[in-house]
């Protein structure tokens, strides 16, 4: 995947703080048009916070936050139409039918693919007769999701988008999410607790504990270069590598094949999930 394209996000040492409690510590990556990341970590890591701050609705302690070329806090019009965004939770158009909301929705996009808007109806099962107030939440996130993405936005920005569709509607989604990320060149930003939907459409992982960025990579190459090593009582670990997080008897570890570990005894490749696990035991 070609992803020297002009950036369209970057963070720059970000740092955010609540109530004197840390956020986010100096966290730094960007995305490019292509680039579908997902972004991972345990609740609480810092992730909801990270995605406001790319959408100009939160202000960093320190640091930058660059948008669409623009500063994410004083993001112009244009850029903003080139935004799609999902919360965690449904939101708005009780009073409306699907129709008249899609309707009044799509009047502030001159870009709206009407096309699109009509297949993705059918695909999650909306009616356009139906009472916004009177759907389920599934039904609410999969009305939100077309109101983000039927104007193919070149930054979208979806926070855990899936967590209310059944398994089914979820990964058609997610591999539609992907495909339409590559035909429109938008950047995508998506959080999500369900490893295997990372996994199966993620270019890249960005993988933040208690505020921290520890990991950001390319799927492929995080799963050939972070490897969990098991390791003799009197192992070495060398300044060389990056302990991710380190127990008595193992270590995880990147960039493992660039160095010789004195008393390990083998290493192990890990899924996501294994991953994850392994990071916060």
């Amino acid at each position: 995947m070609d992803t020297s394209s002009e950036v369209i996000l970057e963070f720059n040492q970000v740092s955010k703080s609540f109530d004197d409690k840390t956020v986010l510590k100096q966290l730094s990556f960007s995305l490019s048009a292509g680039m579908v990341v997902g972004l991972l970590g345990q609740n609480g890591a810092g992730k909801s916070t990270l995605m406001r701050s790319a959408l100009g609705i939160l202000d960093v302690d320190a640091g930058s936050v660059t948008t669409l070329g623009e500063p994410a806090l004083n993001l112009s019009t244009k850029a903003k139409e080139k935004i799609g965004y999902v919360p965690q939770q449904p939101f708005g158009y009780e009073g409306f039918s699907v129709k008249s909301a899609l309707e009044l929705h799509s009047s502030f996009y001159p870009d709206w693919d009407k096309q699109l808007e009509t297949d993705w109806l059918t695909r999650f099962g909306l009616e356009a007769k139906q009472q916004v107030q009177r759907l389920s939440v599934g039904q609410r996130q999969s009305l939100a999701l077309i109101m983000a993405m039927a104007y193919r936005p070149q930054l979208l920005v979806l926070d855990e988008p899936v967590a209310s569709l059944d398994p089914i509607v979820r990964r058609q989604f997610m591999s539609d999410l992907f495909e339409l990320a590559l035909e429109s060149g938008s950047a995508v930003l998506f959080s999500s607790h369900i490893t295997s939907d990372i996994e199966r459409v993620a270019s890249h992982v960005a993988l933040i504990k208690q505020g921290e960025l520890v990991l950001f990579k390319e799927i492929d190459a995080l799963r050939e270069e972070v490897k969990l090593v098991q390791l003799n009582a009197d192992a070495v670990l060398p300044g060389s590598i990056k302990v991710l997080n380190r127990n008595q008897h193992t270590a995880l570890v990147d960039n493992i094949e660039q160095v010789e570990i004195a008393g390990a005894k083998n290493s192990l490749a890990l899924n996501l999930d294994q991953l994850f696990m392994e990071l916060h035991r």
